[in-house]
């Protein structure tokens, strides 16, 4: 039997890992911009997802010389996004993944660069509000340094009272993926929403298309330590 160090504790990202909302992000970076003069603008992908607003805002002055505030910029593609993300769907399997493994009393978080009001609505909108840790749900707004730095992380793992080797991450960006690693926890990548899917795969410990390809038993198997995820894909 492969042995593994057991899972005690499960972080989530939000957006793109838990609801399909990472193409809102750039509709609302080409809106925003556009109301200020410059029309069909974007970012890559690697400047947006797992990114906060705080830092998008940031790399649009830098690439187009738009003399408005960050706080500004960063206040209005929250707006707009919010509009435009209501009923957003869920990743297949999402919902469901969260309550059997809170069921298996696993200690269990969220940690993300959108606010902390986002992920309460969302997971209020998932229907697992009554999962997720109130003291393990970091927002952007709660960090110094947000991905790809580990701050979110090792808050939420200490809020939870978990050590970071017993703590898996399940995230969908490079920069989430390098957080995760940084913080000394095993990392699972939902490839479903991603971009740059070879590249980030080698960051993760395991790939996952969506939590539907989970196999049987696999809580039970990761709390006991006898499921070993390197390198894994689950398809």
């Amino acid at each position: 039997m492969t042995r593994a160090r057991p899972v005690r504790a499960v972080l989530f990202d939000l957006d793109g890992t838990l609801v399909d909302s990472e193409m809102h992000t750039g509709e609302a970076v080409e809106a925003v911009v556009a109301k200020h003069g410059i029309a069909g603008f974007s970012l890559p992908v690697t400047e947006t997802q797992g990114r906060t607003w705080e830092h998008i805002a940031d790399e649009i002055r830098a690439r187009t010389g738009i003399d408005v505030a960050v706080p500004v910029l960063a206040a209005e593609m929250l707006a707009h996004w919010n509009a435009v993300a209501i009923g957003v769907k869920p990743i297949p399997g999402a919902a469901e993944t969260v309550r059997i493994a809170a069921a298996r009393k696993l200690k269990l978080g969220v940690v993300s660069s959108s606010p902390r009001s986002v992920i309460d609505s969302f997971l209020t909108e998932l229907g697992i509000d009554d999962c997720i840790d109130r003291r393990a749900r970091i927002g952007g707004d709660a960090v110094h340094a947000t991905k790809p730095d580990p701050e979110g992380y090792l808050l939420a793992a200490a809020a939870l009272g978990a050590d970071p080797a017993d703590t898996l991450v399940f995230e969908d960006s490079r920069a989430g993926l390098l957080a995760a690693r940084a913080a000394g926890m095993r990392s699972i990548f939902v490839t479903c929403c991603a971009s740059d899917v070879p590249a980030s795969t080698a960051l993760a410990t395991a790939a996952l298309v969506d939590y539907r390809a989970l196999p049987p038993g696999f809580w039970d198997q990761l709390g006991s330590g006898s499921f070993d995820l390197t390198a894994r894909s689950f398809k």
